[in-house]
């Protein structure tokens, strides 16, 4: 018989490729087994930390329940009980009411508060946006005698006349319409505290800030006065990151009896440093001692 050494060739071949795929195929097996093992484990862990997550999720809820129903109480506590909290609480206060960019709609407002709860309106001063126009302060300069180069040296100015009962140098401010002040009771000097309203509607409040309201700080503070930022929940602006990096107190919700409250209890102690009513920024509703 003649053997044919290309068949036995052939033939081993095929045998040592099929013992390769069944090698090849075994592994997989096997291979996929262990996938499957940690696939398992995988899910079985998500299972857990998904669980872990409802749970956490439910006492959150829960929580915020509370806080809430805290939170809710505690308005109307102050909604029932303001005007008993704050009567008399600004007697002996002499108070400024300062507007920048404007007179504020707002000014009424405050006047009204400060008068309800025993205070007076040592005078409210509106710095117009000629304040900040390079040929009316030149003009000023000339009228006054003064030495004015920028819109801070028209605000120091406009303090220091105050301070001194000046009415005559702050009217050629007045006729400049640079600003406008108005007093009740003509003690324009006699002032502890000042409540400044910034504009309500700004689309660059940092730019505005730096402009004037910057200047206003600064001087004020320089004369030991107590200052602090008020404005509405109506505002379209808000101010109280550019005052509070400037160490000032504020209120985002004077209309609003909790806001009133705030307002006053800040004027009464002329100390305290924070921000206070609904906005994100406010560090608590009202003042509250630790």
């Amino acid at each position: 018989m003649h053997i044919n050494m290309k068949y036995y060739i052939v033939s081993i071949g095929a045998i040592f490729l099929a013992l390769g795929i069944g090698i090849l195929v075994g592994f997989n097996l096997n291979n996929n087994e262990e996938i499957s093992k940690q696939q398992a484990n995988i899910i079985k862990q998500l299972d857990e930390e998904f669980n872990d997550i409802k749970e956490e999720n439910s006492n959150l809820k829960k929580e915020l329940n509370g806080t809430d129903k805290k939170y809710n109480a505690l308005i109307s506590y102050v909604n029932k009980n303001a005007d008993s909290l704050m009567t008399g609480s600004l007697t002996d206060k002499n108070v400024a009411v300062i507007s920048t960019y404007e007179k504020s709609e707002n000014v009424n407002t405050l006047k009204n508060i400060i008068n309800e709860y025993g205070g007076s309106l040592a005078f409210d001063l509106t710095f117009n946006k000629e304040i900040t126009d390079e040929k009316i302060i030149k003009e000023a300069a000339k009228k006054t005698g003064e030495k004015f180069e920028s819109t801070a040296d028209i605000v120091n100015y406009t303090f220091d006349m105050i301070k001194r009962g000046n009415n005559e140098s702050l009217n050629i401010l007045k006729d400049l319409k640079i600003i406008n002040i108005n007093s009740e009771n003509g003690e324009i000097a006699n002032f502890s505290s000042a409540i400044i309203l910034a504009p309500s509607e700004s689309s660059n409040p940092n730019e505005k800030f730096n402009k004037l309201d910057k200047f206003v700080v600064s001087k004020l503070k320089s004369q030991n006065k107590y200052i602090v930022e008020a404005q509405t929940t109506k505002s379209k602006t808000s101010y109280v990151e550019q005052y509070a990096k400037n160490k000032v107190a504020t209120v985002d919700n004077i209309d609003e009896k909790t806001g009133t409250l705030s307002l006053v209890s800040l004027v009464q102690d002329e100390n305290l440093v924070g921000n206070f009513g609904r906005l994100d920024t406010a560090s608590s509703l009202i003042p509250m001692e630790k």
